[in-house]
């Protein structure tokens, strides 16, 4: 970064130096050549003089004028060089800001897998004290195992691409999945969750990485509510691959919110921490997708997932 920073500098005075030599050929040039002509030309001393004054006054018009274009274009060379390199400096203080977060977050993941491990053999053993069958120990289990997933692949996703999970799943079966294990939630809890598919809805994906854009979606719809309407799911079969659209009949989202809606930390919720549809996003696009948001029928808004085939 030093060398960066002394680059700017150095072609300062490389460019100086360039205008120096050429101002003083030029100006060494013209003086013998105009001289040679004056005398020449001039048949007394006082025509003499006055061809010099005029050549004088001609010498010092253009070479003020040669000396602002050439400073303009120096200053204008130096002033890119200078944002080049403000530019690639702040790249790079991202890329150790996004590292350092990384760092963190695969810590925390992994303290907090420790955690699930303990809660998880606490449901084993509640599972001794409660009839055989009860849905709510299974939930609870899936739910926990879920989690621990998640961190899981937060720790991968620190050290490498999650590529080597991919395969053919069913995108239907993976919404009925997370629709059902969500169905607790205190977002969803009073919905009415619906769901349709249209054509064929299986893809080569990353089903965590579709889980986890699944269940962000609905508890974003199911909390827009909020917590008590109505939440359409539709996944289409289209010919670059597959639709998947999570609609709900809340507030939706304004026009002037939407462009910066998927940013980390953007919200448009009292109490939310803008990290859901960030995540949603993030997901998308490690997926080869692309998330978008829009007007729902419903009256509210409509999140659409394009997947890859």
């Amino acid at each position: 970064m030093e060398s960066m920073t002394k680059r700017v500098p150095s072609r300062i005075v490389q460019y100086a130096a360039g205008l120096a030599v050429a101002y003083a050929a030029l100006s060494g040039g013209y003086i013998l050549l105009s001289s040679t002509l004056a005398a020449d030309a001039s048949r007394s001393v006082q025509e003499l003089r006055r061809i010099e004054t005029l050549k004088g006054i001609a010498f010092v018009a253009v070479t003020s004028f040669a000396a602002f274009v050439g400073a303009y274009a120096a200053l204008r060379r130096a002033e890119r060089d200078h944002e080049e390199l403000r530019r690639r400096d702040h790249a790079l203080v991202a890329a150790a800001g996004r590292a350092l977060a990384g760092l963190i977050a695969s810590s925390v993941a992994h303290d907090a897998n420790n955690v699930l491990v303990v809660v998880l053999g606490e449901v084993d053993d509640l599972e001794t004290s409660v009839p055989s069958g009860d849905e709510r120990i299974q939930r609870l289990r899936e739910a926990v195992t879920r989690l621990i997933h998640l961190n899981r692949r937060l720790i991968k996703a620190s050290r490498e691409k999650p590529e080597g999970d991919r395969r053919e799943v069913d995108v239907a079966e993976i919404v009925r999945e997370s629709a059902a294990s969500l169905g607790a939630h205190a977002h969803l809890r009073d919905c009415r969750v619906s769901f349709e598919s249209e054509g064929d809805t299986r893809v080569t994906t990353v089903p965590l990485l579709l889980d986890q854009i699944l269940t962000n979606l609905l508890l974003n719809a199911g909390e827009a509510t909020p917590g008590k309407g109505s939440v359409d799911v539709r996944v289409a079969r289209r010919d670059s691959g597959l639709v998947l659209e999570v609609h709900d009949d809340g507030p939706g989202v304004p026009q002037a919110r939407r462009a910066g809606l998927f940013d980390a930390l953007a919200t448009t919720k009292p109490h939310g921490n803008g990290l859901g549809l960030f995540s949603v996003k993030a997901c998308a696009a490690a997926l080869g997708g692309r998330v978008e948001v829009g007007d729902s029928p419903k009256g509210g808004a409509t999140f659409r997932v394009h997947l890859p085939a």
